[in-house]
């Protein structure tokens, strides 16, 4: 990792090139040596051998590179649908989808499920702490006032209304408690899996099949297990319990002022019974506790495994491919890759500033026998130096670099995920081109894009995100063009395909199960760009026979890419599909 001055390495294995040398022999990318494995045959390829599919390099000299959100959706791993073919999962989803539409007499009481010994041990723990306004929390949250818990009902009054999510009541507690990444106690490069706190709506795998068994766990977890966790000043070590945080309502106006003053203790009573009224209902809809099975599944693969297939998919399939993009990555797909086949033939790059908080940032893999990688400059701020002074970028999400091929073609690659809405991508777009012009004018410059850009067809309303069509032009401007060329299909060049279930607390952008594929999020999210004077894609007749298409989508891990299709699946870890490209360069 890059830390302080340019002259340190970029990664374990890529040490930085000193700025201002370039190279001035200029050839085009040649693929060199192969190694055994990747001797492949030129053959066709049918949908049937998809178990030896894999990226094959042009027959002519050509610059690879492909770009991947590899990051699953959160930490829910029933948030969003998922293309899983076992019954038990679609009864489950369908089965929770039907009962709170209609719970009929199921729609209890709070205090049925949640019920007042329940509370006082709450409330006992609590004073524990030392807190404070716990009569107001009884008297008027709880027993009385406007929000009357013990007496609401669990669906329509408690699940289903909307001022919760308004006031973040549950959603605060939940983001801060759901899943907490922690470290060792001693300094050391291990990295401990995350502490999940007891609940249906995370990767926590131990026993929910009562409503007793988890309060147990839930209150061991919120107020008695010491996590150490990495802070400004180094680490500490928390409890959950110390981890919230006053719900101010300056920021949040449906707060009132009685809510704020006790914010911390009525947090934790709506949190415990949010996990409770869902732990009940599962229960309840699954007597025999299948849905556990069906959750262990979907966390084994998913979040356990997430990282060792998203590793599997670049070193069987992708091998061959010289510039991987990746974005949304986490610390521990360092280890993954480096314990990987993938390591032998490619290096990993990484930016100087991570976000360790969020734990997800961008990086580059290069492979070895195409760029110099002992050499790589890091020139990610050289870019924010021309980035709008109201532009907030945060760390990991921009990562560019420097780089020379082995016959001493400069690149600059950058790699880039974008803001939800997608409107950070521009300017990040806009300062690499006027970096490039006032650093880089000899370079090739190859931008690896999770762009977040919509779909703004048929009069969609697209409520403040960045068009497709929008993004496009203005790129036209700088004289970039995409690997699907100046003008695509747009309907072709979809790179996600993702709705949520009525599992998740905002039940109001939940999709029904018969709507999954035509109400999902279809936008040509993933895109690669280059300047149409450098570089132009590699045509048909140019790939060779037996060769991918080009470009070429991927949302199976098998170089084919399943339109209409929900994603992730259990075999493809992420919400986005992989999108590579061979590109020539122009003479």
């Amino acid at each position: 990792k890059l830390r302080g001055s340019s002259t340190r390495r970029v990664c374990s294995c890529c040490p930085v090139r000193p700025m201002g040398h370039v190279v001035s022999k200029y050839r085009p990318v040649r693929h060199g040596t192969r190694s055994p494995s990747e001797e492949r045959s030129n053959a066709s390829e049918t949908e049937d051998d998809s178990a030896t599919r894999h990226f094959k390099p042009p027959e002519v000299s050509a610059i690879t590179a492909l770009t991947w959100n590899v990051a699953a959706v959160n930490n829910n791993p029933f948030e969003y649908w998922i293309t899983y073919k076992d019954p038990q999962y679609l009864d489950l989803m369908q089965g929770v989808e039907q009962f709170l539409e209609d719970p009929g007499d199921e729609d209890v009481a709070i205090s049925e499920v949640f019920t007042q010994s329940m509370f006082e041990e709450l409330r006992a723990l609590l004073a524990a702490e030392g807190m404070s306004c716990l009569d107001e929390l009884e008297e008027r949250f709880w027993r009385g006032g406007e929000l009357h818990l013990a007496k609401r009902r669990i669906i329509t009054e408690f699940i289903k209304d909307g001022s919760f999510g308004d006031k973040r009541l549950i959603s605060m507690p939940d983001r801060i408690t759901n899943t907490i990444n922690v470290v060792t106690r001693q300094e050391s490069e291990y990295r401990p899996p995350a502490a999940c706190r007891p609940s249906v709506i995370n990767n926590y795998v131990g026993d929910l099949s009562t409503k007793e068994v988890w309060w147990e766990r839930w209150k061991v977890f919120m107020f008695q297990d010491g996590l150490t966790v990495r802070t400004r000043d180094g680490t500490d070590i928390r409890r959950p319990v110390q981890m919230l945080q006053t719900i101010p309502r300056d920021k949040y106006p449906a707060v009132t002022a009685e809510e704020e003053q006790s914010s911390i203790p009525l947090q934790m009573l709506c949190l415990a019974i949010f996990d409770a009224v869902i732990v009940h209902f599962m229960n309840k809809l699954s007597p025999n506790c299948s849905w556990l099975v069906v959750k262990r599944n979907i966390c084994d693969r998913l979040y356990c495994r997430k990282q060792q297939l998203t590793v599997e998919i670049l070193a069987k399939r992708y091998e061959a491919v010289q510039i991987m993009c990746l974005q949304e990555v986490a610390a521990i797909f360092r280890d993954a890759f480096q314990n990987s086949d993938l390591c032998e033939t490619h290096a990993l790059a990484t930016p100087s500033k991570l976000d360790s908080n969020r734990d997800q940032n961008s990086v580059i893999v290069l492979r070895r026998d195409a760029f110099i990688v002992d050499e790589i400059n890091e020139v990610t701020s050289q870019i924010c130096e021309y980035l709008p002074p109201d532009i907030k970028m945060a760390d990991g999400d921009l990562f560019a670099i420097e780089v020379h091929t082995q016959s001493g073609l400069p690149l600059i690659i950058v790699s880039f995920h974008g803001d939800t809405n997608g409107l950070l991508t521009m300017p990040v777009v806009k300062a690499t081109h006027t970096a490039s012009q006032a650093f880089w004018k000899s370079h090739v410059v190859v931008l690896c894009l999770d762009a977040n850009v919509y779909d703004g067809a048929n009069g969609k309303n697209l409520k403040g995100k960045k068009p497709f069509a929008e993004f496009l032009s203005e790129s036209h401007e700088m004289g970039f063009t995409t690997c699907w060329g100046d003008d695509p299909n747009v309907s072709a060049i979809r790179t996600t395909c993702s709705a949520r279930t009525s599992l998740q607390p905002q039940l109001n952008k939940a999709v029904r199960m018969q709507d999954r594929r035509s109400k999902s999020d279809m936008n040509p999210k993933d895109i690669i760009l280059f300047y149409k004077h450098q570089l132009r894609i590699v045509s048909e007749r140019d790939m060779g026979p037996g060769r991918q298409a080009n470009p070429l989508k991927d949302n199976t891990g098998k170089l084919r890419y399943k339109e209409e299709t929900v994603f992730p699946m259990l075999d493809f870890p992420s919400d986005h599909g992989i999108l590579a490209a061979a590109m020539q360069v122009v003479s």
